[in-house]
């Protein structure tokens, strides 16, 4: 029968190993949970989109862009528009049916460029010949 006890040698309390078990995958899990809100951006502000625009090249003799179709709650402030002649683009709302009109002036631009300022997105580049 003595064979069968466990002999104790001084004082040796410890938690239960079904314990420590739940503690190791109680704090992976927490770890696991850190990590995946850290890296689904939810700790801090979301990256901001670049709208959606749509523009008609239109060959006319004013070499223009038409703009279709735009997200709603724009500006043209929030955009950077090179080579254009419009000059009304600081704090207009963009609306379907605004154009820019190729700048012809001294240099002869060919081309209008629109950059997304926020976001530095090119929305567009539009080549006259």
């Amino acid at each position: 029968m003595k064979a069968n006890r466990k002999v104790r040698e001084g004082d040796e309390r410890a938690a239960s190993a079904v314990i420590g078990v739940i503690l190791m995958v109680a704090i992976t899990v927490a770890i696991a949970a850190t990590v995946y809100v850290y890296v689904s951006g939810m700790l801090g502000g979301g990256a901001e989109e670049a709208p959606n625009m749509a523009f008609n090249k239109e060959i006319t003799p004013t070499k223009r862009l038409l703009l279709v179709s735009a997200d709603s709650g724009l500006t043209w402030g929030q955009f950077t528009v090179v080579g254009s002649s419009t000059t009304h683009l600081t704090t207009d709302p963009v609306i379907a049916g605004d154009e820019l009109v190729l700048d012809m002036g001294a240099g002869y631009n060919t081309q209008i460029t629109v950059t997304h300022i926020a976001t530095n997105t090119l929305m567009g580049t539009w080549t006259w010949a």
